[in-house]
């Protein structure tokens, strides 16, 4: 009994491994405190993880999902700012293409992408050319101009 309740456990911490695998979130997982990087668990059998700290696996697994669920939850409420030129508008569709400077809230570097745009009256403010301030938020995962200066 004791075995299988191991092996389930085993199995559940593999399939969240997967699940952040899957999202990303694991990217620089390493051993810590004796839980080895998930990755790492397959084709193992039960006597290769003799030495594996399970309780410090569970921590391990909580935090970084914790961690996951904050940053998500920061980045889709904050309002993020920079400088773009106008290079294309889709009033029919309600969105701009913008070359933008860097946004130093999400770590992007300068690039060129298409964001709705959250009211049609902000579409005056953009003529292709015209290089303007916006401000923007994420919604699901797309990325919404809110305002135009």
């Amino acid at each position: 009994m004791k075995r299988f309740a191991q092996l389930a456990f085993i199995s559940a911490l593999s399939i969240s491994g997967t699940a952040f695998a899957q999202s990303g979130d694991m990217k620089g997982m390493e051993m810590k405190n004796g839980c080895m990087d998930m990755k790492d668990m397959k084709g193992m059998d039960m006597k290769d993880m003799k030495n594996m700290n399970m309780q410090e696996c569970k921590n391990m697994m909580k935090e970084r999902t914790a961690d996951s669920k904050a940053q998500g939850a920061h980045k889709q409420g904050t309002v993020h700012k920079t400088s773009a030129m106008v290079k294309a508008v889709d009033p029919v569709n309600s969105k701009v293409t913008l070359d933008h400077d860097q946004v130093k809230t999400l770590n992007w570097p300068a690039m060129t992408m298409t964001f709705g745009v959250k009211e049609k009256s902000l579409l005056d403010k953009l003529a292709v050319g015209k290089k303007v301030n916006v401000e923007f938020t994420q919604q699901g995962s797309n990325y919404v101009v809110s305002a135009v200066k």
